[in-house]
């Protein structure tokens, strides 16, 4: 006869707690094909002429306890970056899975998700809806967590939108520093401006 065990909860909580210090063998990340950075910085730089493109290529990680996935990521600002409707700018959100361009069900997309779970204002983007951005992600695995049969949108997995976001904050901190050198610059300049301005009037009142 099978025997029953009765544990409590806080024997399951130690359990669970156990589990997550197994230092488990990771799984082969050789099968995963990146564009690569200079292929993506190239082709960005192509397509949506920018005043600055940050790439990133995240390590290999794992998701649904073994499927080997990894992250590539750019976040391109100015030039011609973001799209037009009408006459307002849209940021643009550029989707691919193993290399595959998504063109459909942006909006129940995790990687729409992850864009938005991204403070953009700390990186010097105070309105990233409206901004001259466009975003550029890649997800590779063995196993795309896609949502349906149709293969345009990819599911909401904790581990992978997270990975993605990780990402996003890695390019938006690069996009940052130039974003804020920028704006020091012409603070500079129009401090400059007005110095001068005045600078003839001051002279004579001085003298």
């Amino acid at each position: 006869k099978k025997q029953r065990i009765s544990v409590s909860s806080g024997e399951i909580e130690e359990i669970i707690k156990a589990f997550k210090t197994i230092q488990f063998i990771a799984p082969r990340t050789d099968t995963l094909r990146p564009i690569g950075d200079e292929q993506i910085d190239k082709s960005l730089r192509s397509i949506v002429e920018p005043e600055f493109l940050s790439v990133v290529t995240r390590k290999p990680q794992v998701f649904s306890g073994g499927y080997p996935f990894q992250v590539e990521a750019a976040v391109a600002y100015g030039g011609k970056a973001g799209r037009r409707v009408g006459e307002e700018m849209r940021m643009e959100i550029m989707r691919f899975a193993n290399r595959a361009p998504l063109l459909f069900d942006t909006g129940g997309c995790g990687i729409t998700e992850a864009v938005k779970g991204v403070d953009w204002k700390r990186y010097g983007i105070r309105d990233v809806e409206t901004a001259p951005v466009t975003i550029f992600i890649n997800l590779i695995s063995v196993h795309i967590p896609y949502t349906g049969a149709g293969k345009q949108s990819i599911s909401n997995d904790e581990e992978v939108v997270e990975e993605i976001r990780l990402a996003l904050m890695d390019a938006g901190r690069k996009t940052a520093r130039y974003i804020i050198g920028k704006e020091r610059e012409k603070l500079k300049q129009e401090k400059k401006r007005i110095y001068m301005k005045y600078a003839v009037e001051v002279a004579i009142a001085v003298g």
